[in-house]
């Protein structure tokens, strides 16, 4: 290949990458923030609901919409910051989904006298 050639095929996979990218961000903040409380609304009830845990959400991620219709999110038990985890949720399908946990919220879980493994 000319070196031109190269340059103008470098060119191109740039902008196609830049529309990819921007396309991927086509929802508005607002639409984005109602989701973002959704999200943080079902993770901290579902905690309380499955495992009696007051919990509070630090950080809230929109996953890219091309692969993932889901929110990541982390967070700790009130109070208990040693006691982590990440969840996910999926704004589509309205479900909870991939509950990653620390081993000390995974002790305080167990503690209640609960099953983190249970489906």
């Amino acid at each position: 290949m000319r070196p031109i050639q190269k340059r103008v095929s470098l060119f191109f996979l740039i902008v196609l990458s830049i529309f990819i990218v921007g396309g991927c961000q086509n929802m508005k903040e607002n639409e984005k923030q109602a989701l973002f409380q959704e999200a943080e609304t079902r993770a901290v009830n579902y905690f309380k609901d499955k495992y009696e845990l007051n919990v509070v959400i630090t950080s809230k991620e929109l996953l890219p919409e091309m692969a993932l219709d889901s929110i990541a999110m982390e967070g700790h038990v009130v109070e208990q910051e040693d006691q982590e985890f990440t969840i996910s949720y999926d704004y589509n399908d309205k479900k909870i989904k991939n509950f990653g946990m620390s081993p000390a919220i995974k002790a305080a879980i167990i503690a209640k006298g609960y099953d983190p493994f249970a489906k």
